[in-house]
Order: structure tokens, then sequence, then C-alpha cells
């Protein structure tokens, strides 16, 4: 009798729901994922089912797993076409194909990433994936996720579209309102949302969401009412500095006041600040890094506006180009008694004097208050001072 056929539950990502946010293949031990320019696939004999990848993603797309025989495992060119996830073979499929689904690879037998780090032995290399943040302060708000998937968008109307760095920087950026009107999308600080652009791409499908920090606080950019922001760099150039047009952040930069965008989320279990009083943060960013770090220290700003909210040091540490070019510095002019100040200086270069010029600064993030129609800039913060006392 010939020996049954060898099953495999094989790991797959679900182009519908995933956003291609690139967490997964850098969570990856093991170099496992891989993506082209519209999916993200799991490479099936590398996949060595530690699990990593899973507690990070923001959607859940990438816990999704087809028992297939291990010699016809769904390559990489198969999923890279992908637009949906394939149907589930039947028992009845599988015993046709001479193989017996109880008998399967199962990712739940193999051991976890953590545990075969400590057994390895002190010359294994140091593998930060098995330490990764995946659980949420104890004191953190309970976080709604997935409340609109990418085949039941919601519509959000612009209220507000600002330029928020010097006209004719190279870094253009924005700072763009989003409201929901009737439609509830609670979201918390260190959350993010998904973007999707009209049209269709160079294959004449649609474009997937993008996905974008929420830079407001979780009672909204104007406080009371349903919305939120988001800070979106426009994308002239790619890495290698050859000109490209962003399809998302130019659509964005120039929608108008009054145009309406899909949006899919929000997403994000995880990165949230603490609630319990006292408790401080310290904050690193880059650039439009520094979004969800605004949402944290404007809800901060207004607890303590409130008497709500007592004690809890923030700081924030920023890399950034010269002052014109930084998002952090710009629009700033003084601190309020309520906020710290802080005092900024090239550490690189002081440290050696050769150095490449950078910037590495302490200091509070711009806050702004919209109006019924356009955001107003008002200055919360003086980017270049040392934070020499808390909140």
């Amino acid at each position: 009798m010939n020996a049954p056929t060898e099953l495999l539950n094989q790991h797959l990502i679900d182009p519908e729901i995933c956003i291609r946010c690139n967490t997964c293949e850098a969570t990856c031990p093991v170099g496992a994922i891989t993506h082209d320019s519209r999916n993200y696939v799991v490479i099936a004999d590398k996949c060595n089912f530690c699990m990593a990848c899973v507690p990070p993603c923001p959607t859940g797309s990438i816990d999704n797993w087809r028992m297939r025989p291990k010699a016809a495992a769904y390559t990489v060119q198969e999923q890279l076409s992908w637009d949906e996830l394939p149907a589930a073979l039947s028992d009845s499929e599988l015993s046709a194909l001479g193989g017996d689904a109880a008998v399967a690879s199962a990712p739940s037998t193999a051991p976890s990433l953590a545990s075969a780090e400590l057994s390895a032995g002190e010359d294994a290399a140091f593998n930060s994936a098995a330490y990764g943040a995946t659980v949420p302060p104890w004191s953190a708000a309970h976080p709604y996720t997935n409340l609109h998937g990418p085949k039941a968008p919601t519509t959000a109307t612009v209220v507000g579209n600002v330029q928020v760095n010097e006209a004719g920087t190279a870094n253009e950026t924005h700072h763009i309102v989003l409201d929901f009107g009737q439609m509830p999308f609670p979201v918390l600080e260190g959350q993010s949302i998904g973007i999707v652009p009209p049209g269709l791409d160079e294959k004449g499908k649609a474009h997937h969401a993008r996905q974008y920090s929420i830079a407001s606080p979780r009672n909204g950019e104007r406080a009371g009412y349903n919305n939120l922001s988001i800070t979106v760099k426009r994308v002239v150039e790619d890495h290698a500095g050859k000109p490209v047009k962003g399809v998302a952040s130019n659509y964005l930069c120039d929608l108008e006041i009054g145009d309406t965008v899909q949006v899919i989320g929000p997403f994000g279990s995880s990165f949230l600040m603490p609630n319990h009083p006292k408790s401080n943060i310290v904050m690193i960013c880059t650039g439009t890094g520094s979004a969800p770090m605004r949402g944290m220290t404007e809800w901060r700003r207004r607890l303590r506006q409130s008497g709500k909210f007592e004690g809890g040091k923030l700081m924030l540490f920023s890399a950034h180009a010269p002052k014109r070019n930084c998002l952090i510095s710009a629009r700033c002019k003084s601190c309020p008694k309520t906020l710290s100040t802080s005092t900024s200086r090239s550490l690189a270069n002081r440290a050696r004097p050769s150095a490449t010029s950078r910037t590495y600064c302490a200091s509070a993030v711009p806050t702004w208050r919209p109006c019924s129609k356009t955001p107003t800039p008002t200055s919360t913060c003086a980017a270049s001072r040392a934070w020499k006392r808390a909140w």
C-alpha cells in the first residue's frame, strides 16, 4: 500500500485584508515573507511556524491557513497573483489526493520563538522579533479594530488640509482632518487607518489601501467631534532619488475641503498609551513619524487642562532635517506654562565634528486647532529646548 501523501497546513496572507504595512516581513526571523508591488506572501519552504508574525499584524490578514499536499504547496508566484485567497480543500478532495488531514503539519506543534531562543544557548544571535511589543500597556483603553474592511470602507469628509512646513521645502507635509459624520469611528492614540485611493493601478485593478497613523487624540482633532487627523508627506521620488509620484500621498495632499475619502480600519491594538496617573512616556521618531506622538501629547495636554490627570512625564526625541523642513518645529513660537520647554542640539556634530550634520532634539509636538472649515495653526510648543520640567 502506498504511503499517504504528506500534507502541509500552509501559512498564507489574505490579500483582501492585508494593508501592506510590512510588519510581517520586518518581524519574520527567518526571512519567510516577501512581497511585490501588490501582495505580501509566505514562502512555504522557509516558514517554520514560529508564529512571530501573527500577533503584530494589525488586521489579522496573516492568520490564514490552507491544507495542501506538501509537494503541491502554493508557490510564491501563485500567491503574488491572488486578489483573494483560494477556497480550502475539502476532506474528500484531500483524500482524493492521497492525504489524511488528521496528520497534517500543524503550526501549533511548533515551539515558540522565545523558547527556541532560550534553548539555543548564549552563542545564538539575538533576535528582536522574539521580544516584540504585542501586548498593550495594562492601563491602556480598549481599542476597537477592523470596524470597516476593504470590502466595506466607510466615507469621511475632508474638513481641513493645511501644509505644516514651509512652502517650497523638499518634504511637503500636510495635516489633514477627516470627519465621519454620523458613522461611529472610535480610535485611540497610536492606532492607524487605511486610505483607499480612487482609480486603478497599472494592471487595471483597484488600488490597495495605504496605512496612516492617527495624529489626533481620541476625542477628535476638534474635541467632541467625530473627526481625526493624519499627517502625510507628499512622495515625489523613490528611495533611489528617482522621480515618482506617490499614489496615495499626492491624492491626499491635493484634497480640498468638502472632498470625500474611503477609509478602512482602525488598526492596531498594542501601540497604545497608558492611562494610569503618573505614567511616563518616552517617544522617539523622525519626520512624519511624530504623528502618533502628537496625538498622545495632545491627549495629555487636554487631560491636564481639564484637571483629570496629575503627573506623568512625556519626552520626545526627534531626528529631523534643517528647521525649514522640520515638521516638529513648524509653526512653533512659544511654549505655554503647562508644557515643558526643551533644548535642541546636534549631538552628532558635537561628538564628531566631521560627521554629517544631523539634529537630534527633544521637543513638544505642534497642535492644530481646526475650525468648522479649515484648520488654524496654534502654537503650543517650542522645538529647540530640552524639556526641563514635566507637564
